[in-house]
């Protein structure tokens, strides 16, 4: 199988996260033929631009579409894929890097007051620096995907099972490498859905082993999540934050999960009064974009800014 990775406004965990097929990878390896993949072969984009329409058989996209470049790179992979997945929750939603939409003045914010762009390192064309997009993307957003491989970064079980699938060539287009059902379906700990009393960040509590997370106070969203990692991090004690993406019902992650709160914020006896300070546990929510949209903000957060937007103007 002919196989591109590529990797676009990214840390890089996607590409280091194939190694952890450990012993596997040496079977999958002689399966296949790597014809473009920058951060492990030396390749080049005129390499790629060579390579005739669907000449490669499977590319797989990581990292957010940031730049101009990145945008060129997805197209063309496109042009020369037969299929086209977008790997790890970056390329899936957007991911964390997507959290600084809308990306006016970002370079200042980032580099300080007064930033400028370098100057093009020489004359010719290819030589200026890619230009920033107004907003972070993932990346259906510019060319169509075939398949998503979810997580950040996808783990292991998930990237070996995409690989038995495609070698096969049974891939389903829009097909989603992850479970249906949400994560708390393969989560260990106990739930016993009772009221919250108090919101905590993890560092603020010392969680029981055995019990769930939600119950426990922290911001689990292991209920709108899909499954398909085992529950890593509820097992480590750490709160699911959503890498995988929601689940096909709860669709927008934020909205769901603040609704899965609200309720259990008030669960109780039928016909029990509501609790009376919930408004105030609710408060106690930190960051609630950065917590609820971790990943999922440049797909499910355009009304919001849509909305800040217009609240600037009204003010303006």
């Amino acid at each position: 199988m002919k196989l591109a990775v590529y990797w676009t406004g990214s840390c890089g965990g996607c590409d280091v996260a194939f190694l952890e097929l450990g012993p596997a990878l040496l079977d999958l390896l002689p399966k296949l033929e790597i014809v473009f993949w920058p951060a492990l072969v030396d390749a080049k984009r005129a390499d790629l631009e060579k390579l005739p329409k669907h000449g490669i058989d499977v590319a797989l996209v990581n990292g957010v579409l940031r730049t101009t470049e990145n945008v060129e790179m997805a197209e063309l992979l496109r042009e020369k894929s037969r299929w086209l997945g977008a790997f790890g929750a970056c390329a899936h939603l957007g991911g964390v890097p997507a959290l600084a939409n809308p990306g006016e003045g970002i370079a200042e914010v980032v580099f300080g007051p007064g930033f400028r762009p370098a100057p093009p390192l020489g004359e010719a064309p290819e030589d200026a620096p890619p230009e920033l997009l107004p907003e972070a993307l993932p990346l259906e957003e510019v060319v169509p995907v075939d398949f998503v491989v979810p997580g950040c970064p996808p783990p292991a079980g998930l990237i070996a099972r995409f690989f038995a699938v495609a070698l096969a060539e049974e891939i389903q287009p829009g097909q989603v490498f992850a479970a249906e059902k949400a994560l708390c379906e393969e989560c260990p700990r106990t739930r016993e859905e009772r009221r919250l009393a108090r919101l905590v960040r993890p560092h603020e509590a010392l969680a029981d082993p055995t019990k769930c997370l939600l119950d426990q106070g922290m911001v689990c969203l292991g209920p709108v999540t899909r499954g398909g990692c085992a529950a890593a991090c509820p097992k480590a004690g750490m709160p699911c934050t959503g890498c995988l993406g929601p689940t096909p019902k709860a669709g927008d992650p934020a909205l769901a999960m603040l609704s899965a709160l609200a309720s259990l914020v008030r669960a109780g006896e039928e016909g029990e009064p509501a609790f009376p300070e919930e408004d105030r546990i609710l408060e106690g929510l930190v960051d609630p974009l950065g917590t609820l949209y971790k990943y999922a903000f440049a797909k499910y957060g355009r009304p919001l800014r849509r909305l800040a937007r217009r609240r600037q103007e009204v003010r303006a």
